[in-house]
């Protein structure tokens, strides 16, 4: 097996993301927390003293095709829908939106809500393009669920990278310590059962077709130069009062909150950490005021019951 891929190869593999995180404010620092590096701050954007939740919302839930199929998968059922629809078009577009919504686990708004977030800010922020489709394996007969809630790849100076991603989403009450502590635990035993998840799916038909040398390759432990990264997504309903009476002051009442909110951690979460695993990882503090709410309008959006 032969490992041919360029860095400009997985740039065309990653989907658009930009009309989404145009509605999203984020900023990056240290946070005082360990591992000690920048890591990103992120909240619903705001246009002067308006809060942006509505098209934020809506662009989210238009990543979802991008997140259950790939750009050829895509294509590849627009083109059949054309033919049977005689190049309508429109027909043809609401038809690849209801398959992907399909796809959805029924009941579950909180936990997609996250994933699919995840899957836009690894992609934004981190340029890696999905090597695994989640979505292909949880609705699959006969299949386990995928442990790890995203798998992504890159290539970098050199490095093959793989970034493996938490998403914790916790709605009602204020949670933030809860989900921060469990998304530590949780990457860490994503990370340690890596090898073991992948053996279900590599040889099956949910990695993606031209990453498959890749997957085949770090199983066979013939991949040279590989790298980790762990994202730990932390969405979480914020009950502190944003202050400001302009667009700027907002910005800089978020980041306080979230400053805070890490300042408030209990420090001994990072001690049953392994400390090289610890090193490897990347944290995205997303507030969300009235979350309860967003998340059923985003259950209303996807049609899942």
């Amino acid at each position: 097996m032969d490992c041919e891929l360029k860095e400009e190869d997985i740039s065309r593999l990653i989907t658009c993301t930009e009309s989404l995180v145009n509605h999203v404010y984020w900023f990056k620092q240290d946070f005082s927390i360990q591992p000690t590096k920048e890591h990103i701050g992120a909240a619903i954007a705001y246009t002067d003293i308006k809060e942006r939740k509505d098209d934020f919302l809506s662009e989210l839930v238009n990543t979802v095709a991008a997140w259950v199929y790939s750009k050829a998968e895509c294509k590849k059922i627009l083109d059949e829908r054309l033919d049977i629809v005689n190049g309508d078009l429109a027909n043809a577009s609401s038809f690849l939106t209801s398959q992907a919504f399909s796809k959805f686990r029924p009941g579950h708004p909180q936990g997609q809500f996250g994933e699919l977030l995840l899957f836009n800010f690894i992609q934004y922020f981190f340029d890696a393009v999905p090597l695994l489709r989640k979505q292909r394996i949880t609705t699959s007969v006969g299949h386990e669920r995928f442990g790890v809630d995203a798998i992504h790849y890159k290539i970098e100076s050199g490095n093959n990278v793989f970034i493996l991603g938490e998403s914790k989403c916790y709605k009602s009450m204020y949670k933030f310590k809860a989900a921060f502590e469990e998304s530590l635990t949780s990457i860490e035993t994503t990370f340690n059962n890596l090898d073991k998840e992948l053996k279900l799916y590599t040889y099956d038909d949910f990695i993606e077709p031209e990453l498959e040398n890749i997957a085949k390759m770090y199983k066979a432990n013939t991949l040279p130069n590989v790298v980790f990264e762990l994202v730990c997504l932390v969405a979480y309903n914020e009950n502190k009062d944003i202050g400001g009476n302009n667009e700027e002051e907002i910005k800089e009442s978020i980041k306080s909150i979230i400053e805070e909110r890490c300042c408030n951690l209990d420090y001994s979460c990072f001690d049953n950490i392994d400390t090289r695993i610890l090193t490897k990882i990347n944290y995205v503090m997303f507030p969300i005021w009235e979350l309860d709410d967003l998340l059923v309008d985003f259950k209303k959006l996807v049609g899942s019951e």
